[in-house]
């Protein structure tokens, strides 16, 4: 599990490909993400993407988030 040390936004073009399952868990010092494939919830099949975050990452994650949310044009994919 890779432990974010730093969150930054760029411009590459995003994809969507295939779905995958995420769990999270936290503690008092982690926020921490999994990442599964589609149909793996039992979460036999963790892919390299999981990762925790501090509580400074989270803060950072979470002002993206919130930028991304109140901008209101997106729409839910199927």
């Amino acid at each position: 599990m890779a432990r974010i040390t730093h969150i930054r936004k760029c411009s590459r073009p995003i994809r969507v490909e295939s779905r995958t399952v995420m769990d999270i868990n936290t503690n008092d010092a982690y926020f921490s993400m999994w990442v599964h494939a589609a149909g793996q919830e039992m979460g036999m099949d963790l892919r390299p993407l999981s990762i925790q975050l501090d509580r400074e990452m989270a803060q950072h994650l979470h002002d993206y988030l919130e930028d991304f949310l109140s901008k209101g044009h997106w729409k839910e994919n199927p």
